[in-house]
Formats: structure tokens, C-alpha cells, sequence
């Protein structure tokens, strides 16, 4: 994908102008691209800000400018909190077993909120304690983790979903990164490996 003509665009937006731009959740660590964007970042006036996100750490030291500020992660009654929502809802009475098995499963989150909520978004609508126990006592929970630390829940989470939206998911690791595609022809690509069949409402049927 030919990025220069966005680039120009957002060049003259920018230029001369005072700007507050946040990229939120950068996982980029691309030295190259990162160099493009802050030379085209410069023609701003003085004073504009550039505020970027990240869990990875040399995406902090590729910018460069000013030194990271590391955020801590939650407390653990902060994020027990968080999965409870989650897991519970607006529900009133919490059987007093789940959360005990819950309190163990926000421990494994290390304190990360994406972590605690795809959790307890998991287990939203389980109500047995097998379920639950399952989850604590995943083997996911010893794979090598990086320093995200957000990995084993979204793996988890990939588990939890149906054969053929797994199939989908996996399908998607043969693009390249970065590859941006029209809604209805990955669809189709997806109907052509036969991982779902489309009712006969039409492409506008299917949502």
C-alpha cells in the first residue's frame, strides 16, 4: 500500500498548525515507518504534541523525545473489580464459590484492565463452577508470556469462540501486517474455504 499520498495529506494538514495528536495502542516497531511519520510530524508550530500508548518498551524508546512514563498496573482490588463487572453484570448476588474461583483468575491478569475484562467477558454467561475452574487452571496460563502480559487471556479467549470463527481468525494470519481489506471480500474469501455458508438474505443480509 502506497502510504505517501496520506502522507502529504496529513503533511499539509498539518503544517503551521498547533496539534495535540495520541496514538493510542501502538504496537508498531517499525524503526523506518516510525522515522516517515515523525519527519512529517515536524512541520507542525511550536508547541504541538505528539502523546503515544503502548505496552512495548522500545516502541517508547523508538520516539525518543521525552522520557516514558510508565504507568503501574492496577491494584489487585481494582482489577478484581473490573472482572466482576464484567463477569456478573448488573446482578445483584454473586455465588460466593465463583468468586472465590474469580479472585484466583484475576491474580493470572497481572494487573493488566484488558486482561481482567476479556476474562471476565468470558465467562459472562457460565455459571458453573467447572467452567470457571477450567479457566484458572488453563495451561495457557505457562506459555512463555511477553511483556504485554495480555497474551494468555486473548488466547484464551480465541479458544472460547466457535470452530468456524476460529477457522476465520486463522485464516487472517496469511495477509501481511498492515493489510487492509474490504469487509465483503474477506467475507467471500471466507465462504470460498467453506469456513461458513451465507443465508440467502444477500451480502446485505450478512452483518
Amino acid at each position: 500500500m502506497d502510504l505517501a499520498p496520506l502522507q502529504k495529506k496529513l503533511q499539509d494538514l498539518l503544517n503551521g498548525n498547533r496539534y495535540f495528536l495520541i496514538l493510542d495502542d501502538v504496537w508498531n516497531e517499525d524503526q523506518h515507518k516510525w522515522d516517515n511519520l515523525k519527519a512529517v510530524l515536524k512541520v507542525g508550530a511550536r508547541g504541538a504534541s505528539v502523546l503515544v500508548t503502548t505496552r512495548l518498551e522500545r516502541v517508547g524508546s523508538i520516539m525518543g523525545t521525552l522520557q516514558p512514563y510508565k504507568l503501574s498496573n492496577l491494584s489487585q482490588e481494582d482489577c478484581c473489580s473490573l472482572f466482576m463487572q464484567r463477569a456478573f453484570g448488573q446482578q445483584e448476588e454473586m455465588n460466593p464459590n465463583l468468586v472465590a474461583i474469580g479472585k484466583e483468575i484475576v491474580k493470572k491478569s497481572g494487573g493488566v484492565p484488558l486482561a481482567a475484562k476479556t476474562l471476565g467477558g468470558l465467562l459472562r454467561f457460565e455459571r458453573k463452577e467447572r467452567e470457571w475452574e477450567h479457566l484458572r487452571d488453563s495451561e495457557i496460563w505457562n506459555l512463555p508470556q511477553d511483556e504485554s502480559s495480555i497474551m494468555p487471556a486473548l488466547k484464551l479467549s480465541y479458544h472460547h469462540l466457535p470452530l468456524d470463527l476460529r477457522q476465520c481468525f486463522t485464516y487472517c494470519a496469511v495477509f501481511p501486517k498492515d493489510t487492509v481489506m474490504e469487509k465483503e471480500k474477506l467475507i467471500s474469501l471466507w465462504m470460498a474455504h467453506g469456513f461458513f455458508y451465507r443465508r440467502k438474505l444477500g451480502a446485505r443480509g450478512c452483518g
